[in-house]
């Protein structure tokens, strides 16, 4: 993946005024699993976590929310209630850690996973340290922004992980809190536009951020609107992709980064076209 170099950076008197390099850490995103081995294991569990690390993935992608009593913990709906099968509709906002901790949340995706607990941030970042997979945090809900660069402080993963939220003020508060941090927005629904609006609307949208990141979902995404995007000097990423038919499409239109609910499935086509590659050298 090439550096990209763009102006309106640092945060002087509330702007970005300075040119910033994209973080290496970039480069070495390439295949993400989304919150873990959902295919296989309970989301935004441990398990599920340490399932993705053992394919070989390049980084996992999980969702944090805080408890009522300020805890960091791992969840993707605002409630339990898919995760407890119903059991719990309660808000996770509106609950305490020992009250999050006393819930099943494996129990949905079968007995093998009954009496999984929800974890917290602290748990995920302790798994991820050494593994050589890079944690990427989805922030869910705006505010705990501060906990979670003081989290990543703690553990000197700052410059080793990555940050994505649909809440632009999210982003925009983890580069403040953390310089150099690789940060993005996700999303960008396509409506009606046609491929150039579509990447002209990345353009108009993303000026006041600190590197160029399309990300929208797969459903907004073509080969050509891959193709526009990285002319226009955009790191170019998706989600959810678990064919590997399309992601041979994708890798082969420059897509730098995909997030997969089949992260071994992924990590199985990366290994095919190195070798289709190699193979190709050779003769």
């Amino acid at each position: 993946m090439k550096k990209i170099w763009m102006t309106g950076i640092v945060l002087l008197c509330g702007c970005w005024t300075a040119e910033a390099q994209l973080p290496e850490i970039a480069s070495r995103i390439r295949t993400m699993a989304h919150r873990g081995d959902y295919y296989n294991a309970p989301d935004n569990t441990l398990p599920s976590l340490q399932m993705a690390i053992e394919t070989g993935v390049d980084s996992c992608e999980f969702d944090v929310w805080a408890t009522k009593d300020g805890h960091l913990v791992l969840l993707h709906d605002s409630t339990f209630e898919h995760v407890t099968c119903g059991a719990c509709k309660r808000r996770v906002t509106e609950m305490t850690l020992e009250e999050v901790r006393a819930l099943d949340v494996g129990i949905y995706k079968g007995e093998k996973w009954k009496g999984t607990q929800c974890p917290t941030l602290e748990e995920a970042l302790k798994l991820f340290q050494g593994s050589g997979c890079i944690p990427v945090i989805e922030i869910k809900q705006p505010g705990t922004e501060k906990a979670i660069a003081d989290m990543l402080k703690a553990y000197d993963m700052v410059l080793e992980c990555a940050i994505v939220s649909f809440h632009h003020e999210s982003i925009r508060r983890m580069w403040e809190l953390c310089p150099g941090i690789y940060a993005y927005r996700n999303g960008g629904e396509r409506k009606e536009m046609t491929d150039e609006e579509y990447v002209q609307w990345f353009l108009d949208s993303q000026k006041d951020c600190p590197y160029r990141v399309a990300n929208p979902s797969a459903g907004n995404m073509n080969v050509r609107t891959i193709q526009l995007l990285k002319k226009a000097g955009f790191v170019v990423s998706t989600w959810i992709v678990d064919d590997p038919q399309t992601m041979h499409l994708y890798l082969d239109a420059g897509i730098d980064t995909m997030t997969t609910n089949r992260p071994a499935v992924f990590v199985n086509v990366m290994k095919e076209r190195k070798a289709g590659e190699l193979l190709k050298k050779q003769k």
